[in-house]
């Protein structure tokens, strides 16, 4: 397993997930989210009863970490997901998946190279800097600056300290700061 591929993947997801999110309307998007976490679920169900899947074998091998639930951390994303559009709508979804993908992906990489100072656990001071620094700028393309900041901020708190899954914490953290902020998140 490769952690920059595994991270690139990452990222990926959380782009290109607000990506298509944004582009679809509301029902397009809670179909895309159910139907991305109903695939996801049987293809880890194949794994785990140890099918082989061509080309997502292969995939899987080079971007899950030995020993973990197959597509875990892609059925998390996409749980969610569907809980920031139930209860915050598309745009914020978009936030949170854009937020949970780049913070993540920064954080791990940095971390994992320049990484001299733990928080908690395997995370580092320098990760979590970096990564709310880069969830910031992707995030002022979206939103204003003045609530991306607090945006990124309390996201990389949620995924330096928060125990559970980050990819549900940090999308949900982010939407509910969003919202707290009163910013509207129209017109994306």
């Amino acid at each position: 397993m490769s952690e920059t591929f595994r991270q690139t993947v990452h990222l990926l997801m959380g782009v290109l997930g607000a990506g298509i999110v944004l582009r679809l309307d509301d029902r397009g998007a809670f179909v895309f989210l159910s139907a991305a976490l109903v695939a996801q679920f049987l293809v880890c169900d194949a794994f785990t009863r140890g099918h082989d899947v061509p080309v997502l074998s292969r995939i899987l091998d080079e971007s899950e970490r030995t020993g973990k639930v197959p597509l875990k951390g892609g059925i998390a994303y996409a749980v969610g997901a569907l809980f920031c559009l139930a209860v915050f709508g598309r745009e914020y979804t978009a936030i949170g998946l854009v937020t949970v993908g780049v913070l993540d992906s920064i954080s791990t990489l940095v971390g994992l190279r320049f990484g001299h100072h733990t928080l908690i656990g395997k995370k580092s001071l320098e990760g979590t800097l970096a990564g709310v620094a880069a969830a910031a700028l992707a995030l002022v393309i979206m939103i204003p600056w003045w609530a991306a900041v607090p945006v990124a901020a309390a996201a990389g708190i949620i995924e330096a300290f928060f125990p559970l899954d980050d990819n549900v914490a940090v999308q949900v953290g982010a939407c509910l700061t969003l919202a707290v902020a009163g910013v509207v998140a129209t017109g994306l």
